[in-house]
């Protein structure tokens, strides 16, 4: 028969875990203003870049444009005129790499039912964990908190 174990996990480490998290959410916080200005600069660079790209790559491979829908570069006329010029990237080599958005930090997400940010739930908790007499905790709230850090 297989017999049960009890982990514990020392809360003094938990609560460092807890507080260092909270540490890199507060950073994470104060450099999203610069991290979305370079993201933006970048942003108008790969627009400049993509144009460039393709005015040269069209007028060198202007026998890759066509009306088909595998065709490298597609010609379409939408219903009200508006002329379209499709270009699929993946299938030219050398296309500029777009630059990826930063991610808010400490923005709301749903935790179960809960709908709060990543930090209100750890401070939560670390308030919770400071203010218990027990040394250790079980490792299932143990992971339970993992789950939000």
């Amino acid at each position: 028969m297989a017999r049960n174990i009890s982990v514990k996990v020392p809360v003094a480490s938990l609560i460092a875990e807890i507080e260092n998290k909270i540490a890199e959410i507060d950073e994470a916080v104060a450099n999203y203003p610069a991290e979305r200005e370079a993201f933006e600069k970048a942003q108008e660079k790969y627009k400049q870049d993509v144009v460039a790209f393709l005015a040269e790559f069209l007028t060198s491979n202007s026998h890759s444009v066509g009306y088909n829908y595998d065709d490298t570069l597609r010609i379409s006329r939408a219903y009200n005129g508006r002329f379209e010029l499709v270009a699929d990237t993946d299938a030219i080599e050398g296309f500029p790499e777009e630059p990826v958005s930063p991610v808010k930090p400490n923005q709301k997400e749903w935790f179960g039912r809960d709908h709060a940010t990543r930090k209100e739930l750890l401070e939560k908790n670390l308030r919770i964990l400071r203010m218990t007499s027990q040394e250790e905790v079980n490792a299932s709230t143990y992971g339970a908190i993992m789950e939000i850090l």
